[in-house]
């Protein structure tokens, strides 16, 4: 127990933690160890990019998807691939108030609260309540990730195939026959998909500007 009467959630190597400045200053310490997702929510994620193949599928089967893009160079390719990310990514920023997280979130930070407010100082049990609501944040945010993950995927997947950009097909040449387009539309998705996480992480970090000394 730490000095001061305050609770401490000791995360095991590599966790990540995020401390309030409230909870600094009365000595409670809540760090979010990494979890897995859920099976719920494995189901939901790939469940989205099946659903994304389907509508990338009826699109190239009935004819309506547009003319194969193809760039130049890698380079290009590349280049489309992020500003097709960044596109996706700014799609979805204002759904993500409903991906799984928020719940669990709000929980924790009434929680902690309820303990700082306490004049004796914390007892056994409202170090139990923390370390619970401590993990299920961590548990909610691997969900919200998988979810996201597939969102992203199944919309990308479905764009690919209506505006014609198949990252396979731009990298190997126009006349290359290896997969079929909407199957390269579910590897473009899942690209895609995949490169939204650490965009928004980076375009959040740019927007912000430079850490403070």
């Amino acid at each position: 127990m730490p000095a001061g009467g305050g609770i401490a959630v000791s995360p095991p190597v590599n966790a990540e933690a995020a401390t309030p400045r409230s909870e600094q200053e009365s000595g409670l310490s809540v760090v979010t160890a990494s979890q897995q997702a859920g099976p719920g929510a494995v189901v939901a994620g790939f469940g989205l990019i099946a659903v994304g193949a389907v509508g990338g599928w009826l699109i190239w089967r009935s004819g309506a998807s547009a003319a194969k893009i193809q760039p130049e160079d890698t380079t290009g390719v590349f280049l489309t691939l992020l500003v097709f990310a960044a596109a996706v990514e700014r799609i979805l920023e204002p759904f993500s108030r409903w991906l799984p997280g928020r719940a669990a979130e709000a929980a924790l930070s009434r929680t902690v609260a309820d303990v700082t407010s306490r004049a004796d100082g914390p007892t056994d049990a409202d170090r139990g309540a923390v370390a619970a609501a401590t993990a299920k944040v961590a548990r909610a945010k691997a969900n919200r990730t998988i979810v996201a993950w597939g969102l992203a995927s199944g919309l990308a997947t479905v764009a690919s195939s209506a505006g014609g950009f198949y990252v396979l097909h731009a990298v190997a040449g126009g006349d290359w026959n290896g997969v079929a387009v909407w199957v390269d539309a579910v590897v473009t998705g899942v690209m895609v998909g995949s490169g939204t996480k650490p965009l928004h992480d980076l375009i959040t970090r740019a927007q912000n500007g430079p850490p403070s000394a």
